[in-house]
């Protein structure tokens, strides 16, 4: 096997590429931040569904799911994200990574969502060195087992042969910050997620301030403290709480992980951080990186069928959330009570017949693929990811008077009805795309029903619509769900 030192000459930049930014700034200290309120926080952990792990987030970074999330984070109430970077990615396509994070930031700011990086982190598998050939295919996740990919940043080998890679680790950490240094939608710089405090990672902890510090950003930077050793390293104090509701500091310190429900929930988080200590739970969406399983169900002890309540995560792919009371929590009474959601129930067969839960959804948009679990809109409410059907009623606004064409991408079969009329009707069982138009008055809401029946395969359906005065975009509900 190729040694990463090998794979670095045949795949990446020169060194020293992509450190020219840097001599602009000054290499003086900048002063550490002071005392700020982050009590205003209520984040989520954000990987996209369809990834198992951070690196192919950005190795592989879809626009349309990224943005499709984050409008539902927003959604929720969701208003800061955490998101993990990686070493590897940069060595491997350092200029598609620095746009792709530029994209996100777009993204996120418009729907007035806070971002904040990570760029090392001590948790879970070690990187492969084939991750760095342009061909590489993520594994998929291990069936049973909690974050079976996830990965190390920047891993062993890099940090046992650190001199080697110290030019490198800098111009990755500085590239990013340098092009961001006073993006107001960067909340924060996170050097290190749950560092140990062996002396490699104390040193990368110390260099990546010193890199940060030399950018001249004024943006604060922290890393996990209390049983970790990111505290000398960080602005702030930032801490983990996975063990009930202990709340450490103040507002000026910040909860960067919690929520587990062998021991918490999110209305348990809310209730008891809200107004004291801002927080970040893991995580927004429950997908492929698996953390539905719990810790302890591992590669030595998987588990073997779904678990009814998801060891993490809040909304599903398809942007219901696991819990109406998680979404009644996130968005307070009165929040949850004005926002626009269409009404939403599965059922176990694929002719509306054995229901298995109602819950919201803000849109008709998803991609579930075909694995077991994720497969499936619910699998912890027994939906199979085979022979399913979901039946949607909400009612949509028509901002003008004119012909409005109602768009179906989807497999499977669908009907879509608007105030009582049929104007979508499809039954083939393969992937395409249905329209249909009707006339609308300006000002007017009006009743919609959406029948979509999967049979096998990867199920997918995306809704939009376009106007006389719009072009073709995702269909949205106008009001809550009478009864919800």
């Amino acid at each position: 096997m190729k040694t990463l030192a090998r794979i670095f000459l045949a795949c990446l930049m020169p060194a020293g590429a992509g450190r020219a930014a840097a001599q602009d700034f000054p290499k003086a200290a900048v002063p550490a931040a002071g005392p700020r309120d982050w009590t205003w926080v209520q984040g989520a952990v954000f990987v996209p569904t369809n990834c198992v792990n951070e690196a192919q987030q950005w190795d592989e970074y879809d626009p349309a799911i990224n943005d499709r999330e984050l409008h539902q984070a927003s959604a929720y109430g969701i208003n800061m994200v955490r998101v993990y970077l990686h070493y590897y990615v940069y060595l491997k396509k350092r200029d598609s990574l620095l746009a792709s994070i530029a994209d996100f930031l777009g993204r996120a700011g418009k729907y007035g969502i806070k971002t904040e990086f990570v760029f090392f982190d001590d948790c879970w598998n070690q990187p492969p060195e084939e991750l760095l050939s342009p061909g590489y295919r993520y594994p998929a996740p291990i069936r049973g087992v909690h974050n079976s990919q996830w990965l190390v940043s920047p891993g062993e080998e890099v940090r046992t042969h650190y001199e080697q890679h110290r030019a490198r680790l800098k111009a990755y950490v500085q590239d990013i910050v340098s092009a961001h240094k006073a993006d107001p939608r960067v909340a924060f710089w996170e050097i290190y997620n749950e560092p140990t405090k062996s002396d490699a990672t104390v040193r990368l902890e110390r260099d990546a301030l010193a890199w940060i510090r030399e950018t001249g950003t004024l943006i604060p930077t922290t890393a996990t403290g209390r049983e970790f050793s990111g505290g000398p390293f960080s602005d702030f104090p930032s801490w983990h709480e996975y063990g009930g509701y202990a709340v450490l500091g103040d507002g000026r310190s910040l909860c960067t992980e919690c929520m587990n429900r062998q021991g918490q929930d999110v209305p348990g988080i809310v209730g008891h951080f809200r107004g004291k200590v801002g927080y970040i739970m893991w995580e927004f969406g429950i997908g492929r990186d698996n953390c539905r399983f719990a810790w302890d169900e591992n590669r030595e002890h998987p588990r073997k069928d779904e678990p009814p309540r998801p060891f993490h995560g809040i909304v599903y792919p398809d942007g219901h959330p696991w819990s109406l009371e998680d979404a009644r929590a996130l968005l307070g009474s009165e929040g949850f009570a004005r926002a626009r959601f269409f009404a939403v129930t599965y059922y176990r067969d694929d002719s509306f017949a054995s229901a298995a839960k109602t819950s919201v959804t803000p849109m008709i948009d998803f991609d579930l693929g075909d694995e077991e679990g994720t497969g499936s809109p619910d699998a912890s409410a027994g939906v199979p990811r085979e022979h399913f059907s979901i039946r949607y009623t909400g009612a949509v606004l028509a901002p003008d008077s004119g012909p409005y064409t109602i768009s179906a991408d989807c497999d499977g079969r669908i009907e879509v009805l608007l105030d009582g009329r049929p104007v979508v009707s499809r039954t083939a069982p393969e992937r395409g795309v249905s329209t249909g138009t009707v006339e609308l008055e300006a000002g007017r809401t009006y009743p919609i029903a959406v029948r979509y029946a999967h049979a096998t395969g990867g199920a997918s359906l995306h809704l939009s619509w376009s106007g006389p005065t719009f072009a073709t975009r995702i269909l949205e509900p106008a009001s809550h769900p009478e009864g919800l």
